[in-house]
This record gives structure tokens, C-alpha cells and sequence, in this order.
């Protein structure tokens, strides 16, 4: 019966390397972000901590250590369905906070799609990767890279939304 194999997951390993390579770049590129807006960044504005900065650093940490997972040696691919299956399952559940805190807000289409729609795609269709795990479709490491792709994508717009935010913020009294 196909399914995953050893040899399968290996032949991945690059594109894991890259990707948690990615990640881990962008959460760096993150900190800066924190540190431009500094000033806005204050106890009275966590809400939209929580609304925007918080759940690009959860998506993309999530891409980091599912590429940490995805690297481990020896790995077995019934050892991929339980992480896979919590972290699909937490990311939708998150997803869909996160959407109903910007459904409260005025923003525009885009920021709704990037922040919280396009998450909760890549989540879905990991959900699916996972399923397809459990089945042994042979696909479904192909199905898992979409949904980590999803959410790198969504990850690195969203930062450089983020930046270009914080830079237009007034810097106080010359």
C-alpha cells in the first residue's frame, strides 16, 4: 500500500531546510518589526498586538518547527499524523480567533484575506495533508508543502505590511 516512506520524507529535505530556514529569517525580520514600532507597541494598543503582529509570529513559528518535525532523522510517517493533526487543528482554532478580532475592526479586504483567511486556508489544507497521512495517499507530503507554502507566503506579506505600517507611524515632537 503507498503511503509515506523514509525514503520519501528524506527526498523533502531540502525543501524543509528551506522552508525553516525561511521561517526562522522571518521571525527575525519579525523582531525588527517589533523594534520600528517600537513607539506604537505600547500596553494600550494589545489588541492590535494581538490582531496582527502576534498571529504572523504564531504562523510562521509554526512553519519552524513543522520543518524542525519534517527533519528529524529517522522519522516514521506515523510519527507526522499526531503533530500534524494538533498543529492543523490549533491553527484553525487560532485562525478563526484571530478572525473574528478583525471582523470587529475596520480594515480593508486585503488585511482580512492576508491575516486571517489565507491562515486559515494553509491550516485547512494541512488538516487535509494529515488526513491524507492517515489514508497513506502518497500525495500527501505534496498537499503539506501547499499548506506551508500558504502560510510563508501569508507570513512574509504580512510582515512587510507590518513594516510599512510602523514606518508611517508619527516618531513624536522635533
Amino acid at each position: 500500500m503507498p503511503g509515506v516512506s523514509i525514503e520519501l520524507l528524506h527526498a523533502w529535505h531540502d525543501f524543509y531546510v528551506f522552508m525553516g530556514t525561511a521561517a526562522a529569517t522571518l521571525i527575525g525580520a519579525m523582531f525588527v518589526v517589533a523594534s520600528i514600532g517600537g513607539g506604537f507597541l505600547t500596553r494600550d494598543r494589545s489588541p492590535e498586538i494581538r490582531a496582527f503582529l502576534t498571529p504572523t509570529v504564531v504562523h510562521v513559528a509554526t512553519i519552524l518547527l513543522g520543518s524542525a518535525l519534517m527533519l528529524v532523522p529517522g522519522l516514521e510517517a506515523p510519527s507526522l499524523l499526531v503533530p500534524i493533526t494538533a498543529a492543523a487543528l490549533a491553527g484553525l482554532a487560532y485562525s478563526g480567533l484571530v478572525a473574528m478580532r478583525l471582523l470587529r475592526r475596520r480594515i480593508d479586504l486585503g488585511d482580512r484575506l492576508w491575516y486571517a483567511a489565507a491562515p486559515f486556508a494553509g491550516y485547512a489544507v494541512m488538516l487535509a495533508a494529515a488526513v491524507m497521512i492517515a489514508i497513506r495517499a502518497s500525495e500527501s507530503l505534496d498537499v503539506l508543502a501547499v499548506s506551508m507554502a500558504v502560510l510563508l507566503i501569508a507570513g512574509i506579506r504580512n510582515a512587510w505590511d507590518l513594516i510599512l505600517f510602523f514606518a508611517a507611524q508619527p516618531r513624536g515632537p522635533n
